[in-house]
């Protein structure tokens, strides 16, 4: 049976950096890149149909340095999926928190297999606070672990902040 592609968040993500634990604005690097890992909890799908669903999930995202502004983030997406024979798509959006309230917006699209693994690409679309006008791409994936919708991600991408 193929799993739909909810298990992407990408986010998937989606905390997001590797800075120290208490940057400002002011000493933000305007540019870089940006890993992380996220583990999500999903609700049960909402199924329009036998080929179309749509879920949200929440989680913690865990920055690869071990700490940063969203080391132990909040994170909150909501995605659709649509699913039939070889078709396995989905797209959504994630909004990744820090402990000083700034976020992170991205936007997320991608694949899945029967394995219930799924990748796909990664778009910053705005951010708030010290993220305010931020942007980049990259990349995302996540497996589903079968445990109630539990599922853990990677997120790597390049990030910009205007001047």
């Amino acid at each position: 049976m193929k799993k739909p592609i909810s298990i992407q968040v990408v986010a998937a993500v989606v905390a997001l950096l590797g800075f120290s634990a208490n940057l400002s604005a002011e000493n933000l690097p305007r540019s870089g890149s940006i890993s992380i890992n996220a583990i999500f909890k999903g609700d049960a799908p909402i199924k329009f149909n036998d080929d179309y669903s749509h879920y949200t999930s929440t989680g913690v995202t865990f920055n690869e340095a071990g700490s940063g502004p969203l080391h132990m983030g909040k994170a909150a997406c909501a995605y659709a999926n649509f699913t039939r024979k070889d078709i396995n798509k989905g797209a959504g959006f994630c909004t990744f928190e820090d402990k000083e309230g700034d976020s992170i917006f991205v936007q997320h699209a991608g694949t899945g297999n029967a394995k219930g693994e799924v990748s796909g690409a990664i778009d910053i679309i705005g951010g708030s606070g010290k993220f305010e006008g931020i942007s980049g791409s990259g990349t995302y994936a996540c497996t589903h672990t079968d445990k109630k919708s539990e599922f853990p991600c990677t997120e790597k991408f390049d990030y910009q902040l205007p001047e």
